[in-house]
């Protein structure tokens, strides 16, 4: 069958309006996927905030709890002088207390600069937040337990975190001993133990 573009023309209008109607149908569809697509995904980023607000919301609640769990511990050693800076004149006054207890008979220290923690958690991840400086003591005492004495009244002022490392005692002289008299020289090797947090650190 031959078809006339003289046939044509009575529908000429309506196959236009129709053609119009099918591009601008095709345009409207894809301007609502493009639509669409950008919505979903603004619904996906809304989904992944509000789970990461979810996330925070809940790792502070982990947080605060765990502060309110150990900052008294914390506290206790910021007091004892474990976390923090070196108090020195702490860990003088508390080897001299214990001197005075004990007989006065005199302590002596020689103290090294801080450095770098070199003891039994060095190889640890806390290592690396260790500090520690190394105090030679000596002192006198009337016998053994006295030394032992000195040591539990240095520890009982809690002057701060430290490790025994050596200690050693040599009479004092070549006569008998005399009750309440200096007869034996101890000698120690303390090393004062400090702990950095990583924020003062990078200050």
């Amino acid at each position: 069958m031959k078809i006339d573009l003289k046939d044509l023309k009575p529908i000429r209008r309506p196959l236009a309006a129709l053609l119009a109607a099918i591009i601008f149908s095709t345009l409207l569809i894809g301007y609502a996927e493009r639509k669409l697509s950008v919505a979903a995904n603004r619904v996906d980023m809304a989904r992944v905030s509000a789970n990461e607000a979810k996330r925070r919301y809940l790792d502070s609640d982990l947080e605060k709890a765990m502060i309110s769990q150990y900052l008294p511990e914390y506290r206790a050693l910021q007091t004892r002088g474990f976390i923090g800076s070196e108090n020195r004149l702490k860990w003088i006054d508390a080897l001299r207390t214990a001197d005075r207890g004990l007989g006065n008979f005199g302590v002596q220290y020689q103290l090294s600069a801080q450095g770098s923690y070199k003891g039994p958690l060095s190889g640890e991840a806390i290592g690396a937040h260790l500090l520690q400086s190394t105090m030679e003591i000596r002192f006198g005492v009337v016998h053994e337990g006295h030394f032992l004495a000195f040591v539990e009244a240095l520890e009982a002022q809690q002057p701060g975190a430290y490790l025994l490392r050596s200690c050693s005692l040599e009479p004092a002289h070549s006569d008998k001993p005399q009750p309440r008299a200096r007869n034996l020289n101890a000698k120690c090797q303390i090393d004062w133990v400090t702990m950095q947090p990583p924020e003062e650190e990078a200050s």
